[in-house]
């Protein structure tokens, strides 16, 4: 149990150093590159989906690392034959989807209930932070009038 409360912490702390870090740099560094502000909330959604993959990649490491050379749990259910198959899993952990194919077992359990509550509350931090970039950013006459004009 000690390496899945290890591995859950370490976890939960690099993927909120990395999501830090990504918003820090979009709310402060990105400001120094002169661009169009469609531009920039391209940019902000993108990075922000980059790093989600990249959280979900790390589980999905973990998984392998717990199953395979740690023991400490296994993935059953649909065969796993890749690591696509583990990147899969961690993405369902991660949004709370649970579709319920593959499921965890003993201590991979626990990092998998770790990575959902995770994935909420960063996936809740990204449209919070992606709201306010673009309540900041977009013009919202210049979109929305157009659109009110036609349905009058």
């Amino acid at each position: 149990m000690g390496a899945a409360v290890g591995m859950s912490v370490f976890l939960v702390i690099t993927t909120f150093l990395l999501h830090y870090a990504v918003f820090r740099w979009l709310s402060g560094g990105m400001s120094n590159i002169a661009m169009t502000a469609e531009r920039r909330i391209l940019i902000i959604w993108l990075l922000t989906l980059s790093a989600h993959v990249v959280e979900v990649a790390l589980y999905a490491a973990a998984y392998v690392l717990g199953e395979r050379m740690l023991e400490i749990g296994s993935l059953e259910g649909l065969q796993i034959v890749g690591p696509l198959d583990y990147f899969y899993f961690s993405i369902v952990a991660y949004t709370s989807l649970g579709m319920g194919d593959i499921v965890p077992s003993d201590h991979l359990r626990f990092i998998t209930g770790i990575e959902t509550l995770n994935g909420l509350l960063l996936i809740a931090w990204s449209a919070s932070f992606n709201y306010i970039a673009m309540v900041k950013f977009w013009s919202w006459q210049t979109c929305v009038e157009p659109v009110w004009r036609k349905l009058k």
